[in-house]
């Protein structure tokens, strides 16, 4: 199998991406530890099988939405990690579900810790939106690329009402 990769630019900085014919397997952020293993591990060479992720994935750090639906494949994750991950992608735009909701929701109601570490190690950030998670109790939670990034995505989805919604308005 011929892995790419790209480097995104976008407003929340530089983002690397990795795809095949299978689908796209990361996005992380350009200086994550875990890049230098990835390319030792797939040799990707520079130049994205899928051209159209960098527009998509800049697109949806916009909250813009695409009717194209991309094809996905998670390279590594257990299976309630990828049964957490494939969830995400059910969650709409501009809505949000706490950690203990979605333990619930992929019948692990007693793993909610489980749940919370496997969407904070969501491979595919963004596309798979782990940013609409947040805390039972309506804070915001955690986010593996900051809570200033998780705070804009959501205040961009929900149109400048997220911090009110997160926190329990309306």
């Amino acid at each position: 199998m011929q892995y790419h990769y790209d480097i995104a630019t976008t407003v929340f900085g530089k983002f690397f991406i990795l795809d095949s014919k299978q689908g796209l397997h990361f996005i992380l952020k350009n200086n994550d530890k875990r890049i230098r293993d990835i390319k030792k591990n797939y040799q990707p060479q520079r130049g994205l099988f899928d051209r159209s992720i960098i527009g998509y994935f800049i697109k949806t750090t916009l909250g813009k939405k695409s009717l194209k639906k991309l094809k996905i494949k998670f390279l590594h994750g257990t299976s309630l990690q990828k049964k957490i991950w494939n969830y995400l992608n059910k969650i709409p735009q501009g809505k949000t579900i706490s950690y203990s909701d979605l333990a619930e929701k992929v019948s692990h109601k007693k793993a909610v810790r489980a749940v919370a570490s496997a969407v904070g190690k969501n491979p595919v950030g963004v596309i798979v939106p782990c940013h609409r998670v947040i805390s039972k109790d309506g804070t915001i939670g955690g986010y593996a690329w900051g809570l200033k990034m998780k705070t804009v995505l959501l205040d961009i989805e929900m149109g400048g009402m997220a911090d009110s919604i997160y926190r329990g308005g309306k």
